[in-house]
Order: structure tokens, then C-alpha cells, then sequence
């Protein structure tokens, strides 16, 4: 039981950090005031939702095993 109740906590964490990291690229991305700035936010929000969803995955292969 232990050892499910550290899994929870370390997926936690990581959904918090990847909120953290999706907020970022946003904030960026609105106060962009020129193109390459707003190409480079876009990038960036990308890159965080690719790692977000790898994220998920991971935590779901985890949970069925």
C-alpha cells in the first residue's frame, strides 16, 4: 500500500509541474509583441503539451500494472 501511495504523490507532483510548464509558454505568448515571439511561444506550448501527454501515458501504464 505504501508503495501506491508514493506513485500518487510522484504523479502529483508531476501534473503540477506540468501545469506549471503549460502556464509559461501562455503567459508568453499573450504578451508576445512581434511575430518570432509568438512563433517561439507556440514552440514552446508544443513542446509542454507533448510532454504533458507523455506524461499521462506514463501514468496510466504505471497504474495498470
Amino acid at each position: 500500500m505504501a508503495q501506491k501511495a508514493q506513485k500518487t504523490i510522484f504523479w502529483g507532483i508531476l501534473a503540477i509541474i506540468n501545469i506549471t510548464a503549460m502556464i509559461y509558454p501562455v503567459s508568453l505568448y499573450a504578451r508576445a509583441n512581434s511575430n518570432d515571439a509568438q512563433l517561439l511561444a507556440a514552440i514552446l506550448l508544443g513542446i509542454g503539451f507533448l510532454l504533458t501527454i507523455t506524461d499521462t501515458v506514463s501514468a496510466i501504464i504505471a497504474y495498470m500494472r
